[in-house]
C-alpha cells in the first residue's frame, strides 16, 4: 500500500466509501463497510436482522475511468435500485411468482457474506453457475440460502420455480422468436449465415434461457443448422448455426466483447446434443474449430480459477494461513492451439486448479510435466471443501514409487 493510500485509503476503499454514503442518504437505519469481504451491508430498520448486501466488485470495475459525475450517478442508480426494491417476500407464495434464474461466471459473488446470506447458487456447466432471482419492475435481488429456509422449501424447488416462470416468459410470442424483446440490429456479426445477438434490457433474461429445456433447439430454424451460443456477459446471447467458416469468425468476436465486459461470463459455445440438452461446444482433434473450442474454454478456465486464486490469497493471508494458490498458467504451441499447466512443488501446501498437465518441481530431480488424467490415476487428489471451480489439497509430496511412475509418464512441453 503506498503512502497516500495508508491515509486515504486505496481506490476500493475510498469507492466504498461513497457507496456507504450514498445509503445511509438513502435513509436506511444502519450501513457498513466490509472491507474484507468488498460488500455494503445495510439494514431497513434498526436491530433487524441483515436486510440486504450490495456487491461492489462489478460496479467497482465499471466505474473505472468514469469522471465524477458519471461514478456518482452510477453509484446512485445502483443504491436506488438496491434500497428501493420491494421487501424481500416472507412467504413462498409471495416470492414464486418473482422467481428467475440466472446465468453467471462460476466466481460471481466468491466473496459474499459466508453461511446462509451466501447467494443460492449450483454449477450450470464447467465453470459456471446458476443462481435464482427476485425480479420486480425496477430491481433484482438474488436470493439467498436463508431466504429458501424461511419459505420452507428445497432449494431444487426454488430453482424449479425459476426455470418454470422464466419458460413462460420465453413462451409469450413476443419473445420466444425475438420479437419486441428479440435480436438487436437484426442479423449482427460475421457475413454469412444469420447471426441472432439478444441482448437484454434488463427483464427478458435472454441470457438464462440457455438453462431451458428445448429452448435452444428451438432457434434451428432461425439460424439454419445446429445452434451454437456464446453468452460473453450477463447481458448478451449470440446465437449462429454450427458451420465452421461462420463459428471461426464468431469466436474471436466474442473472445474480444468477454474480454472488455465489466460483467464477464464466458467466450465458450455451448450447443445441443442429441437429446436436446445444452452442452459445451466439442470439437476434437482434426476438426476445424479444434484450436478456437480449445482456447475459449481454458480462457475461461484460467480467468475463472486467477480470480478465484486471487481472493483466495487475500483471505488467507489476513488468517495467517501458509497455503500456495496455484495458478492455471495458459500456454500456446505453434499451431495455435492452448494448454493449461498447474503447478505442484515439493514441500509446500498446495491448492492446486485442475490443469491440462501438473509441473511436479523438486530439489531432487529436474521438474516435469505430465498429463491430468495419469495424475488423477495415481495421486488421490481430493476436491477442496465449498470451491468452484474445483481445487485439490495437497498436503504431502507423493510418495518416491508414485514420483517415479509419474516421471515416467513426463511429456515435453
Amino acid at each position: 500500500m503506498g503512502m497516500v493510500d495508508r491515509f486515504i485509503g486505496s481506490p476500493r476503499d475510498r469507492f466504498a466509501r461513497q457507496v456507504l454514503a450514498t445509503v445511509r442518504g438513502a435513509g436506511m437505519a444502519e450501513a457498513w463497510y466490509d472491507r474484507d469481504q468488498f460488500v455494503i451491508g445495510y439494514r431497513r430498520a434498526p436491530g433487524s436482522s441483515d436486510d440486504g448486501w450490495i456487491y461492489l466488485g462489478n460496479v467497482f470495475h465499471e466505474c473505472q475511468g468514469l469522471g465524477r459525475a458519471e461514478r456518482t450517478d452510477r453509484i446512485v442508480r445502483l443504491v436506488s435500485s438496491v434500497v428501493n426494491s420491494p421487501v424481500v417476500p416472507e412467504s413462498w407464495e409471495q416470492a414464486r411468482p418473482h422467481l428467475r434464474p440466472v446465468l453467471r461466471a462460476a466466481t460471481f459473488a466468491q466473496s459474499a457474506a459466508s453461511g446462509g446470506r451466501q447467494p443460492l447458487r449450483r454449477p450450470a456447466w464447467p465453470y459456471l453457475q446458476e443462481l435464482a432471482v427476485l425480479d420486480y419492475p425496477t430491481s433484482m435481488a438474488y436470493v439467498t440460502v436463508d431466504q429458501t429456509r424461511t419459505w420452507g422449501v428445497p432449494e431444487t424447488v426454488v430453482f424449479d420455480a425459476a426455470r418454470a416462470n422464466l419458460a413462460a416468459l420465453a413462451g409469450d410470442s413476443a419473445t420466444a422468436a425475438g420479437g419486441d424483446d428479440g435480436p438487436a440490429g437484426g442479423d449482427d456479426g460475421p457475413a454469412g449465415p444469420a447471426v441472432l445477438r439478444f441482448v437484454d434490457t434488463g427483464d427478458a433474461y435472454f441470457a438464462s434461457r440457455l438453462l431451458l429445456d428445448g429452448w435452444l433447439g428451438s432457434l434451428a430454424p432461425r439460424v439454419g443448422g445446429r445452434p451454437v451460443a456464446f453468452v460473453p456477459d450477463h447481458n448478451t446471447l449470440v446465437v449462429v448455426a454450427d458451420e465452421p467458416d461462420a463459428l471461426s469468425a464468431v469466436f474471436k468476436l466474442v473472445e474480444e466483447e468477454y474480454g472488455d465486459a465489466a460483467r464477464q461470463v464466458s467466450p465458450q459455445a455451448y450447443t445441443v446434443d442429441g437429446y436436446g440438452a445444452v452442452v459445451p461446444y466439442a470439437a476434437p482433434d482434426g476438426h476445424p474449430l479444434a484450436a478456437a473450442v480449445g482456447r475459449a474454454g481454458a480462457l475461461l478456465a484460467a480467468t475463472e480459477y486467477q480470480a478465484q486464486a486471487d481472493w483466495l490469497t487475500k483471505e488467507y493471508e489476513r488468517d495467517g494461513r501458509d497455503i500456495f494458490v496455484g495458478k492455471l498458467i495458459l500456454a500456446g504451441r505453434d499451431d495455435g492451439s492452448v494448454f493449461t499447466v498447474a503447478s505442484w512443488a515439493e514441500g509446500v501446501d498446495t491448492l492446486l486448479p485442475r490443469a491440462d498437465y501438473v509441473a511436479f518441481g523438486s530439489d531432487q530431480r529436474p521438474s516435469f510435466f505430465v498429463p491430468w488424467d495419469v495424475v488423477e490415476r495415481e495421486v488421490d487428489l481430493v476436491p477442496a471443501e465449498g470451491l468452484y471451480p474445483v481445487r485439490y489439497r495437497l498436503t504431502a509430496w507423493p510418495p518416491a514409487p508414485v514420483v517415479d511412475r509419474l516421471n515416467a509418464r513426463a511429456v515435453p512441453l
